[in-house]
C-alpha cells in the first residue's frame, strides 16, 4: 500500500504587483505591493501546518520580469522557511517571469543561488524531475512558459510505476468566455499536454480555482490583480495522490485577501455632479468592509457633471471604503444591454490594432505590407506594454 502523497500547489503570486497609488502606512510602499507580499506569507504560514510532502509553484512568481530588490528579498525570506522545513519544492516560470528576449536573463538564476535547495525551472525546455523526490515515487514534468513558445511542441511523458505530475503555465482552450481577449504573452496549451495518464496536472496562469480538464486544476492566484479577478477566491490547493492511476483528491484552501465590492451602476440622466455623487455615497454607506476595493460605473451623465461627481467622490469616499475606482464607460454600446455591463474594461490594444490592419488588408494595404505592418506594430505595442509594467527605478531599492 503506497502512502498518500500530499502536494501544495500554489501559483500566480505576482509579487511586485502595484496599483491604485495607495501607500502602506507602515512601510511607505505601495499598499497593493504589500498586500501581495502578505498573501504569500499567509500562504506559506498555512502550508507549513498541512504536513505536505511536496510544494509546486506553477509560475508567475513575480509580476515583472525584473522584480525589485524588495520583491526578491521577500520571496527569498518566505521560501527560506520552506527550505528550513525541508520540503522538496519545485518552481517554474510563468509568462510574467519570462524575459521577452531569450538572452535577457532571468531573476530565477539569482534565486537558485540564494535558495539552493529549491528547484527552479525557467528556461525554454521542459525538465523531468524525480531525483529530488526520492522515496516519494514521484515524477514531475515541469514545463515553464518559455518551453511553450518553441516551434516544437512539448511531448508529455509519464514514468511507469510512479506517481506522475505535469506542471505548466498557460491557458487551457475553452476556459475563457467567448470575446475575452488573451493577455499579452499568454500561451494556449496544446490539449495533448492534458493527458489523463498523469495523476495530477498543476496549472498556473488563470486566476480562478477551477478543474480545467480531467485531473487538471488551476489553483488560482493568492491575491486579485484587478477587477477581472473579482470572482476569484485567493488561495492554493492541497492535492492528495494515492496509488499511481488513482483520481487525485483536491481541496482549495482559501487565503484572506483584500475584498472587492462592485456597486450598482449609477445613471446620471439630468443629474448634476453633487446628485450623482450622493447616489454613489448612499451605496458606499452600505458597504460592510471599510478595507474593500470598490468600483462604480457612472453612466449617461454629462461629461462635466461626471467629472465633478468623481472629484467629490475622491474626496468623500474614504469615509466608507479603502478605495473607490471608476469603471470605463463603453459609450458605443447600449448601457442597458448585458454586454455593456460586461464590457467596462478598456479593450485590448493589440487586438484593436490587429482588427484595424485586417480591415484595410487588400484595399488600403497589400498582403505583404499588412503582414509586415502587423508584425512591427504588434511588437511595438507589446514592448510599450511591457515597459509600462517595469518597476520604476526609484522603487528598486531596499528600505
Amino acid at each position: 500500500m503506497t502512502k498518500p502523497l500530499r502536494i501544495a500547489h500554489i501559483t500566480d503570486t505576482h509579487l511586485g504587483y502595484r496599483s491604485l497609488g495607495k501607500t502602506d502606512p507602515h512601510t511607505g510602499r505601495n499598499q497593493r505591493t504589500v498586500d501581495f507580499e502578505h498573501a504569500l506569507e499567509r500562504t506559506i504560514d498555512d502550508i507549513l501546518t498541512r504536513d505536505v510532502d511536496v510544494i509546486l509553484h506553477a509560475g508567475d512568481v513575480f509580476h515583472h520580469t525584473r522584480p525589485t530588490w524588495q520583491t526578491l528579498r521577500h520571496f527569498i525570506q518566505q521560501f527560506r522557511r520552506i527550505e528550513q522545513a525541508r520540503i522538496p519544492t519545485l518552481v517554474i516560470a510563468g509568462n510574467h517571469d519570462t524575459p521577452r528576449i531569450r538572452t535577457g536573463g532571468s531573476a530565477f538564476s539569482v534565486l537558485e543561488l540564494a535558495l539552493p535547495n529549491i528547484r527552479f525551472v525557467a528556461e525554454y525546455e521542459d525538465v523531468h524531475e524525480a531525483a529530488m523526490f526520492e522515496g516519494l515515487d514521484l515524477h514531475v514534468q515541469a514545463i515553464p512558459h518559455g518551453a511553450l513558445t518553441n516551434d516544437d511542441p512539448v511531448v508529455p511523458q509519464v514514468f511507469p510505476g510512479r506517481r506522475n505530475v505535469l506542471m505548466t503555465h498557460g491557458m487551457v482552450p475553452g476556459i475563457l468566455d467567448p470575446g475575452m481577449h488573451a493577455e499579452p504573452g499568454e500561451q494556449e496549451l496544446n490539449t495533448a499536454l492534458l493527458s489523463p495518464e498523469f495523476d495530477y496536472i498543476a496549472l498556473g496562469h488563470y486566476h480562478l480555482n477551477i478543474n480545467a480538464a480531467p485531473k487538471a486544476w488551476y489553483a488560482g492566484s493568492t491575491e486579485r490583480t484587478g477587477w477581472g479577478d473579482r470572482e476569484a477566491t485567493p488561495g492554493y490547493c492541497i492535492v492528495e495522490l494515492g496509488e499511481p492511476g488513482e483520481q487525485p483528491k483536491v481541496e482549495h484552501i482559501d487565503i484572506p485577501a483584500r475584498p472587492m465590492t462592485g456597486l450598482d451602476p449609477v445613471y446620471g440622466d439630468g443629474l448634476r455632479g453633487r446628485d450623482i455623487a450622493d447616489k454613489v455615497l448612499a451605496q458606499l454607506a452600505r458597504v460592510t468592509d471599510p478595507e474593500a476595493m470598490t468600483r462604480v460605473a457612472i453612466r449617461r451623465a454629462d461629461r462635466a457633471d461626471k467629472r465633478e461627481a468623481e472629484a467629490i467622490l475622491r474626496r468623500e469616499s474614504g469615509e466608507f471604503v479603502w478605495n473607490l475606482s471608476f469603471a470605463n464607460e463603453r459609450t458605443f454600446l447600449d448601457p442597458e444591454t448585458p454586454d455593456a455591463e460586461r464590457s467596462e474594461e478598456f479593450p485590448d490594444l493589440r487586438q484593436l490594432f490587429s482588427t484595424f490592419v485586417a480591415q484595410r488588408k487588400g484595399t488600403h494595404y497589400s498582403d505583404d505590407f499588412a503582414a509586415a505592418f502587423l508584425e512591427r506594430g504588434d511588437k511595438a505595442l507589446s514592448d510599450a506594454m511591457l515597459a509600462e509594467e517595469t518597476p520604476a527605478p526609484e522603487e528598486d531599492a531596499l528600505s
